[in-house]
């Protein structure tokens, strides 16, 4: 029982308490109006033209510009390092005019990289980009677009900061997410960060991941400005921002163009350019891919820099003269906002030595702005609807459930020897590296603020995620070795629990200390000790599953021969996790016992571990020998993009339905009939192939993805995929990268991801060639 006299003094503690926070609040208060650095708010602007909604946008635009002087206009696409870093890459305002500065760099590919604002209030982080393209899903790609535009929103709105909640780097509206650079090398450092080796299923994605970014209200008004990454051909880290590369005109348009073009069928804002150069080309300086292709598919696609790549340009390959030459280099081959320097405040003097133009500069400005009124920055605060948005939309309950289903979707299940699903109550290790991992379970430009008191300990472990799901049961776990090191001190202790144990989930793979940003894998095999290790787990014959976290694919050839020549052994089982965040572990957990079979397929190319000695890193042609991806590889792959296993079992059949109507389209009707016991879902692929067309001057695909779907299955039950295809999904690219559909045979490849239940059918075109585009 509580005296009064005791409760009064709790109360004024409490009080006490409440002011406390209240004044700490309110000290770290951003200084700004909310939404972050909101337009048309100060009173200086409200009576001027460009803030009248009256007006059409581009009348407006016409008054703003007026209102700018030639150095102010430079401002608007040049970091100011006085407000925050050049990379983050803040512009300056102009408070005459009311109107405030803007952050441009939010990084948006696996979740918004900001502060957590408030407990429980972390933002979404999802599945690395392989594993969410290993869903096939494209309802899923579109949630997480959905997602990651909602919080973006409300943290604006709440006046979240980027890195610490010190409100020295608001987070604005501008998105840089996802990175569409395809798989080309399983060394390239940035991996993690990717979503395929595929054209057609990264493009895919990120059109649906952007759809939802990008969502529009009824006024029409943009949650967020997506930009899509790195455009284009980025894929190696060593000599980067002086790096060049030889490229065909056909790989251009059939692999390293494909997925950007498809992309942009759902209008994103722009892109960021690569760091690299194109046949002696920089990304960034590159009339090519900015001007004739990028703007072909958006007139008015707004381009910024990766931080540095304007100065870069004074190195090789194009060695520009100093900061005046390089700036013009930028601007007048299409790029419109600077990122990570300030050589365009040099651009005055570069347009009075004749080397750039004012309606070029005039251009890139009014471009940046336009981004801006899209998201109804200098409108009334409240007149979209997305202002209502606020901190209970940041990591709200139906953000977390999207994440979670998006992880059991991720996980691919590569082989499964009597090992899976492990029965509720058993006794289980959990070992290896990742056992106990924590913030090692992210992607590269993962959001970085997991837990809201600043560590990693509210991410849930693997081993953790196991024992939550293993009622009845135990779970124990050890690292065994580290990721990459020659110590032996665990490995004792780990194997005494694997001998006590009935079951055991070894998990191993790398982190950000072996491939990330700025740092190629020199070797694809398991770092460290962890091969041997994994030897000497198997060799004490228990039940295992082997989980690879990674992002790259690992070269596991050693673990495969070895387990392949012991007989009678104990059941086994490979799962491929890529960096699953943090629904990862649950949504493993619930996997291994049989509670969920909602499985990917691989996305990527596993390749053998003497791949990478065939293959040079710099190598940018897809068919030169061996060749890269599905689409070119001449060799066998440990396991096979598209493929990927289930805990039940699925009958397979299709049929052509019909003919071809006068559109040349094509009706194929498959048939999946579940024979298992457990309720499943399968992803049906469909394939173009060119069977015989003669000869023709450029590669051919052994094989190229069409279209894919995905479908629940419940046990015992049937369900009917049917794809309608046109004589564009028989279109090749053509030497000089045109789309060209070739007289003769060609086939259509019907595929679960399975090679003993393919199904082909051939169609013949007659007549010439037709070059399409």
């Amino acid at each position: 029982k509580i005296s009064f006299s005791s409760s009064a003094k709790a109360m004024r503690f409490f009080l006490a308490g409440l002011f406390l926070a209240l004044l700490s609040h309110i000290q770290a208060a951003p200084n700004w109006q909310l939404p972050n650095w909101h337009g048309c708010i100060d009173a200086k602007a409200t009576g001027l033209p460009y803030c009248d909604t009256k007006l059409s946008v581009e009348k407006r635009l016409d008054d703003l510009m007026s209102r700018l002087s030639l150095e102010e206009k430079i401002q608007q696409i040049t970091p100011d390092g006085s407000i925050g870093g050049t990379c983050t890459t803040f512009t300056t305002g102009k408070p005459d005019i009311g109107l405030p500065p803007w952050l441009w760099l939010v990084e948006t590919n696996t979740g918004v990289d900001s502060a957590c604002p408030a407990e429980n209030h972390c933002v979404t982080n999802f599945v690395g980009p392989q594993g969410m393209a290993a869903s096939f899903n494209r309802t899923s790609w579109h949630l997480k677009g959905y997602v990651l535009g909602t919080e973006q929103r409300a943290l604006s709105n709440i006046g979240a900061s980027r890195f610490h909640q010190d409100h020295k780097n608001p987070v604005c509206l501008t998105a840089f997410g996802p990175n569409i650079n395809i798989v080309r090398d399983p060394r390239f450092g940035r991996n993690s960060e990717l979503a395929s080796e595929d054209p057609f299923l990264s493009g895919t994605y990120a059109a649906q991941m952007v759809s939802g970014m990008q969502q529009r209200d009824e006024k029409g008004y943009k949650k967020t400005a997506a930009y899509l990454k790195h455009y284009t051909a980025y894929s190696t880290e060593a000599n980067r921002g002086h790096d060049t590369y030889n490229i065909s005109q056909y790989d251009f348009f059939d692999t390293y163009l494909a997925q950007y073009k498809l992309a942009f069928t759902a209008q994103p804002t722009g892109v960021m350019c690569s760091y690299n150069a194109e046949n002696g080309h920089p990304s960034c300086a590159n009339e090519f891919i900015l001007n004739q292709q990028l703007r072909s598919w958006k007139p008015d696609a707004h381009v910024t820099i990766d931080c540095g790549a304007v100065n870069n340009l004074k190195g090789p390959p194009v060695n520009a003269p100093d900061d005046a030459h390089a700036a013009a280099m930028a601007l007048m081959n299409g790029t419109d906002l600077e990122m990570g320097d300030t050589l365009f405040t040099s651009l005055s003097q570069a347009i009075d030595m004749g080397l750039a133009t004012k309606q070029r500069l005039e251009e890139a400005v009014r471009r940046s702005f336009k981004v801006h009124f899209e998201l109804g920055r200098f409108d009334p605060a409240n007149a979209t609807t997305w202002a209502k948005y606020g901190l209970a939309d940041v990591n709200h309950s139906m953000h977390q459930q999207i994440s979670y289903e998006a992880a059991l979707q991720s996980l691919v299940l590569l082989k499964n020897e009597k090992a899976l699903p492990i029965k509720e109550g058993t006794s289980i290790a959990v070992v290896g590296p990742h056992s106990i991992s924590r913030s090692q379970l992210f992607s590269d430009y993962a959001a970085g603020s997991h837990c809201f008191d600043g560590t990693d300990a509210c991410v849930p472990t693997l081993a953790e995620g196991i024992a939550a799901a293993n009622q009845g049961g135990s779970v124990s776990a050890a690292m065994g070795v580290e990721i990459n090191s020659n110590k032996t001190d665990g490995i004792a202790a780990a194997l005494d629990l694997v001998r006590k144990s009935d079951f055991v989930v070894l998990a191993l793979g790398d982190d950000k200390t072996i491939e990330t940003e700025g740092h190629d894998r020199v070797d694809t095999a398991l770092p460290g000790l962890q091969e041997s290790f994994a030897k000497q787990v198997l060799g004490l014959e228990k039940p295992t599953v082997l989980v690879l976290v990674s992002g790259g694919p690992m070269a596991i050839d050693g673990i495969l021969a070895y387990q392949g020549k012991k007989e009678g052994s104990a059941g086994f089982a490979i799962i491929q996790a890529f960096f699953p965040s943090h629904k990862g572990a649950q949504a493993l957990g619930q996997t291994l016992f049989g509670n969920e079979n909602r499985w990917g397929k691989l996305p990527i190319t596993m390749y053998p571990h003497h791949y990478i000695s065939e293959q040079a890193m710099t190598n940018y042609d897809m068919s030169f020998p061996p060749g890269r991806t599905y689409k070119y590889y001449q060799g066998k792959p440990l396991f096979p993009f598209g493929f990927g296993l289930s805990l039940t079992s699925f009958d397979f059949n299709c049929s052509k339905a019909g003919e071809e109507n006068p559109t040349l389209e094509y009706t194929f009707q498959c048939k999946l009939h579940n024979t298992g016991n457990l309720d499943g879902e399968e992803v049906v692929q469909a394939y173009h192939s060119a069977v015989d067309i003669g000869k023709v001057d450029h590669p051919l695909p052994k094989r190229a993805l069409r279209d894919f779907k995905r479908v629940a299955v419940r046990a015992g039950q049937k369900a009917t995929v049917t794809f309608t295809l046109s004589s564009k999904q028989l279109e090749l690219v053509n030497k000089v990268g045109s789309q060209t559909l070739y007289p003769g045979v060609h086939a259509i490849i019907l595929s679960r991801g399975h090679a003993e239940d393919e199904q082909k059918f051939t169609i013949k075109i007659e007549g010439e060639d037709r070059i399409v585009i």
